[in-house]
Parts: C-alpha cells; sequence; structure tokens
C-alpha cells in the first residue's frame, strides 16, 4: 500500500519582539522590549504510512 501524503493548514505559535511605550501616572515615559506571542498559519504536509507494531 503505497504512503499517503496529507496536506492542511495549522496554527503555529511564533514568538515576537515588540516596544512597549507608555505613560505613567507621573507623566514620565516608559520604554522597554517585549516578547509578544502570536498564532499564524503554516502549512503541514506529511507522507503518512501504516505504523509499525513493535
Amino acid at each position: 500500500m503505497p504512503k499517503r501524503v496529507v496536506k492542511f493548514r495549522a496554527v503555529k505559535t511564533v514568538k515576537k519582539p515588540v516596544t512597549v511605550k507608555f505613560r505613567t501616572k507621573d507623566g514620565d515615559t516608559v520604554s522597554f522590549k517585549a516578547i509578544r506571542t502570536t498564532k499564524e498559519p503554516a502549512n503541514v504536509k506529511f507522507h503518512a504510512g501504516k505504523n509499525k507494531k513493535k
């Protein structure tokens, strides 16, 4: 039996660096680097074959 090709779109979690800026109550400006996790679509493709028993 030949292997079958399985293709689908999945969701991949990616960490991206972002700059955060805001002003405090006192009026001071605060800025720093942070990492934000975002979800991006990703194509998945693999060959599915028979499962081998061990």
